[in-house]
């Protein structure tokens, strides 16, 4: 009884050449092995398999100098199938394939199949289009994204650090001599801060004027600053486009990944902040913690000036302006003047940049010219019509008129302040 239990259980064994025809009929590489006193051998492949050049012969096989403790696991183990990913030859001509690991039940302990599903067409075709998504086409530089996998791919990032550089006067190049001269330019431009920096260090191009380096700290935090003289110094001779000699400025922002252990992102930001600040003192600078903060209030500033502005929350403050001839009051400067929904007076050397920096200058000054005519009109009509004119003080950012004149009459002034 035990005896026909066993042969029940037992699964008969099928002749190599009838595995061989089975297999025959699947398309991707398919091999049967067999495990013998601790030794793997070939019991029956089909063509697919033998033209692939995974091995035909034991002990010339790569499949199995590389795979033969995974087999011999699987089928010592109870599995009855396994998948995994499996690469074979170097990174210039590898071949990428999902492998998968099999037998008919448990108590199989001396063979299993194995299938091998090509994907090296798929996988090459994606690391493509990531190369594509990831460069810059026009320098051959990583782009933005790109950058960012190199800073996340640091394990020590408190011994490196982030230089974001700025090209100045590019857009007014680019206008000036076409997009074509503006990409020889920044091509050119590219070659020399890649003479400048030394090979462990990294450049990309991370928007239309924008590069930035991902240097590694050696000894010394200040061999940042030093790199950024380098660089600035590469820039100093002139670029030859066509007919023109074009000496090409830089600001320089550096931020040190000790102070941005978390978000890559974040970091990158910092070095840009820091371009700010050197497009003001003409020097490379360092990103300092509380620039962020700052920023942040000015973008409060300019959401909480722009909804003051399309509600007339503003007002005019009226300085007058005598003829110290004829100590009369011919004219009047009509100033800006805010208080906010809390009821603080924001200064003018507050609003007034921010309003110059984010565009609102133009509709401020459109609102102090209305305001400042209606409040004119409505003098006219209580004193009179006189030749006085009140004028305000316009931005280079403005486009609107800088003065509107009505005409009104007011007493003499009192003295010539």
């Amino acid at each position: 009884m035990e005896s026909v239990l066993h042969d029940a259980e037992a699964p008969p064994i099928v002749p190599a050449e009838l595995v061989a025809r089975g297999l025959e009929l699947i398309p991707i590489p398919m091999v049967q092995v067999t495990l013998d006193l601790g030794r793997l051998d070939f019991y029956a492949m089909n063509r697919a398999y033998r033209l692939a050049g995974l091995g035909v012969v034991p002990g010339r096989s790569p499949m199995l100098a590389d795979l033969t403790p995974r087999i011999t696991a699987f089928i010592r183990s109870a599995q009855t199938r396994t998948d995994f990913d499996w690469s074979l030859g170097e990174a210039i001509d590898c071949r990428f394939y999902r492998v998968t690991i099999a037998r008919s039940g448990p108590h199989v302990h001396d063979r299993c199949t194995i299938s091998f599903i090509d994907q090296t067409s798929r996988i090459q075709t994606e690391r493509s289009m990531q190369r594509e998504m990831t460069t810059d086409s026009l320098t051959g530089l990583p782009n933005r994204e790109g950058f960012e996998n190199l800073v996340e791919g640091i394990e020590h990032r408190d011994s490196h650090a982030v230089l974001a550089i700025d090209l100045e006067r590019f857009g007014r190049l680019n206008a000036c001599l076409g997009s074509l001269a503006g990409d020889e330019m920044l091509i050119t431009v590219a070659r020399r801060l890649k003479g400048a920096l030394r090979a462990c260090d990294t450049l990309a191009r991370i928007g239309g004027d924008q590069f930035a380096v991902l240097m590694t700290i050696d000894e010394n935090p200040d061999e940042a600053h030093r790199l950024a003289e380098r660089i600035q110094r590469t820039l100093v001779a002139p670029f030859r486009l066509t007919d023109y000699e074009i000496r090409v400025e830089c600001s320089i922002g550096i931020a040190y990944g000790r102070d941005e252990p978390g978000d890559i992102a974040e970091l990158i930001r910092n070095a840009q902040f820091a371009v700010k600040r050197g497009k003001l003192t003409g020097r490379s600078e360092t990103y300092k913690r509380q620039e962020f903060t700052i920023a942040r209030e000015q973008f409060g500033l300019e959401t909480a000036l722009r909804r003051a502005i399309e509600n007339d929350r503003l007002r005019l403050a009226f300085q007058p302006i005598c003829d110290l001839a004829t100590q009369r009051i011919v004219a009047f400067e009509a100033l800006a003047r805010w208080t906010d929904d809390d009821g603080c007076e924001v200064p003018p050397s507050k609003f007034i940049p921010v309003a110059e920096e984010c565009g609102l200058i133009v509709p401020l000054g459109r609102w102090a010219i209305d305001a400042a005519a209606r409040t004119l009109s409505a003098w006219d009509a209580a004193a009179g019509d006189h030749a006085v004119s009140a004028s305000r003080s316009t931005s280079p950012r403005s486009s609107c008129s800088a003065t509107r004149s009505h005409r009104w009459s007011k007493p003499r002034c009192a003295g010539p302040g």
